[in-house]
């Protein structure tokens, strides 16, 4: 496919580097310095107004099958896919942040010929919020339509997952596989005689069914109740209202006064204060020591990383903190914050399941491993063949959908057209793997 990327941010950096190996791409950012990140890679980079239509169709806007809008500029993203549409381009995907034109993580806006607006912060707040169905989870995706999940947790002492991975796996509910282990930052596909350690994350693809029994499994019954959010911007005021509307006792610190009277006005239960995320004193004051989970989400990464700190000194028992530059991701994870979350790269995973034509790319931990939805098309070298003995080394199958209907294959489970294979592997073989599945 001919790729149109308006912007080489995080976001337009992230997407243009998953697509440049199988897509013909192109690039338009003013910016000289983020036009020169691109210089390895194998795509078309122009530099200037993206919004300008003489250069997009310079850039060959007018062959492109998708154009991603994704500048820092919300007007002339939409700008951008509105001229696309105009000249006949199929798909246009914009980034959008102003709450005025969107409400919603992703919206469909065909009416003025943008296929779906992605609104970075509130992908972002959705993403933290799915975390909290039992206290140790970090990380909750639904793929293929809620049929299939994918989780992280943490594994504490009281948990029974300790030991060799071939002996824990067996002991997991139905519909559940272990398909990597984080550990202090380093994430790894396991092998069977791996040992799984307190402390590290796991990551799960999980049959959305048999997620009740593990939580009763990890004898974690209860939900999370008491939250506190540091930074009233558009993210914690969004993740605000997602948490009272899941019935949880919130906090909210804001050191803008005139952002705390304002947000007052539309969260029903949520107690506004006003005063500063790193003040210790603050923090002892409002109990962060008796909170089961606390996001540090303010829009300045050394002062996330601070308060995450701090929190977890005074005792929280969870912190999600939000990262602007992805490759911070591993830093924050290495000294103790439990997860890390980028808005560009929640952005580029929301916008790479809609130009993958609806196989789901999702990239775990500072891009380090992938899970990818893939569909085995007529004519593919996989049909017919066990997709375990397929694959190549870095990368391991986790579930199937057959008609719908999630399953875990063994050895010897064969591969039919139109199977949705969920496949975990390291980013450098992920092209191997995309050859077996293609017609």
């Amino acid at each position: 496919m001919r790729i149109l990327i308006t912007g080489a941010g995080e976001v337009g950096f992230l997407i243009a580097s998953e697509l440049y190996a199988d897509h013909d791409v192109t690039v338009i950012d003013k910016d000289p310095a983020a036009c020169a990140r691109l210089q390895n890679m194998d795509v078309k980079v122009l530099q200037g107004n993206s919004a300008n239509a003489r250069l997009l169709i310079m850039a060959g806007i007018k062959k492109a099958d998708i154009v991603v809008a994704v500048t820092g500029n919300d007007e002339a993203n939409v700008i951008t896919c509105i001229i696309a549409s105009h000249l006949g381009v199929r798909q246009t995907i914009a980034r959008v942040s102003n709450p005025e034109y969107i409400d919603q993580p992703v919206q469909d806006r065909k009416e003025i010929g943008i296929s779906y607006m992605i609104c970075p912060e509130l992908a972002m707040a959705e993403d933290m919020a799915r975390s909290l169905y039992f206290p140790s989870m970090l990380l909750d995706r639904e793929l293929a339509g809620g049929k299939v999940e994918l989780i992280e947790f943490k594994v504490t002492e009281e948990m029974p997952l300790q030991g060799p991975v071939g002996e824990v796996k067996v002991n997991l509910p139905d519909g559940c596989k272990i398909m990597a282990i984080n550990r202090k930052g380093d994430i790894s596909i396991p092998l069977e005689g791996d040992l799984i350690m307190s402390n590290d994350h796991l990551f799960l693809l999980c049959d959305p069914k048999s997620l009740p029994e593990l939580r009763r499994m990890l004898h974690e019954e209860s939900s999370p109740h008491k939250a506190l959010i540091v930074g009233g911007g558009m993210v914690g005021f969004y993740l605000a209202n997602r948490l009272e509307k899941m019935g949880l006792d919130v906090k909210l610190i804001e050191v803008n006064t005139e952002r705390c009277i304002e947000i007052a006005d539309k969260l029903s239960s949520t107690m506004i204060l006003n005063g500063d995320g790193t003040d210790i004193s603050l923090l002892k004051e409002e109990g962060t020591e008796y909170m089961d989970v606390v996001f540090a989400v303010t829009g300045l990464d050394e002062k996330n990383l601070l308060c995450s700190l701090l929190a977890k000194q005074l005792g929280a028992k969870k912190i999600l903190s939000r990262v602007n530059r992805y490759d911070y991701i591993k830093l924050f994870e290495l000294v103790g914050v439990d997860r890390a979350v980028s808005p560009g790269q929640v952005t580029a995973d929301a916008v790479l399941q809609r130009v993958s034509g609806g196989e789901e790319v999702i990239t775990l931990s500072d891009e380090r491993m992938e899970l990818v939805d893939f569909i085995a098309k007529a004519g593919a070298k996989i049909i017919g063949k066990s997709v375990s003995k397929e694959l190549p080394k870095d990368s391991m199958v986790g579930m199937i959908l057959r008609d719908g209907k999630p399953m875990m294959p063994d050895d010897d489970f064969k591969v039919k057209e139109g199977d949705r294979v969920f496949v975990m592997s390291m980013p450098e073989v992920v092209s191997k793997v995309k050859k077996l599945f293609v017609s």
